[in-house]
């Protein structure tokens, strides 16, 4: 596999957040190991990357690579949403 690229939009460090951010980093490490990495933007911090990105919600998680890129919006705590969204749908009947 691949080492995966993400990037994980969110709107300041809050408990959602937070709490998007802890389980996003818990599925990642558990299933892929040491194969991502994962770029966390803060949209308070940095609107023009987000302007650049699209971001017309948030959270939004975007795989860039491999391609094709992929986005995920919201709901980015269940594991199985998550790696079906990543296109790792062959992980789901492990997690």
């Amino acid at each position: 596999m691949s080492k995966l690229n993400l990037q994980l939009y969110i709107n300041g460090r809050g408990p959602v957040s937070s709490e998007t951010i802890s389980r996003l980093n818990a599925i990642c490490h558990e299933q892929l190991r040491d194969n991502y990495t994962l770029e966390v933007v803060d949209i308070q911090l940095d609107p023009d990357r987000a302007e650049e990105a699209g971001i017309l919600a948030i959270p939004t998680l975007i795989r860039s690579w491999p391609l094709p890129i992929t986005r995920l919006i919201g709901a980015l705590t269940v594991k199985s949403r998550v790696l079906t969204g990543l296109g790792l749908s062959e992980l789901v009947d492990e997690a």
